[in-house]
């Protein structure tokens, strides 16, 4: 991500997207720190966070069974 792209993000102009989307309450920085990764550092972390997720599923799911 360029540095001017950031300053948009951390600085943006009154009407722009990414002000509205500031005043709307998104985090702009989680944006910023998301970009700084490479396509495969985000792909990587994606499969991390589905590989955490299908084991929360699975230590659910037993509970699940016994509740019905």
């Amino acid at each position: 991500m360029n540095r001017s792209a950031e300053e948009h993000l951390l600085n943006p102009p009154p009407g722009s997207a990414a002000a509205r989307a500031r005043d709307f309450g998104i985090d702009l920085t989680l944006l910023i720190q998301r970009l700084r990764l490479t396509p495969e550092e985000r792909l990587d972390d994606l499969q991390r966070v589905m590989r955490d997720l299908e084991e929360a599923r699975k230590s659910v799911s037993p509970f699940l069974r016994r509740k019905r």
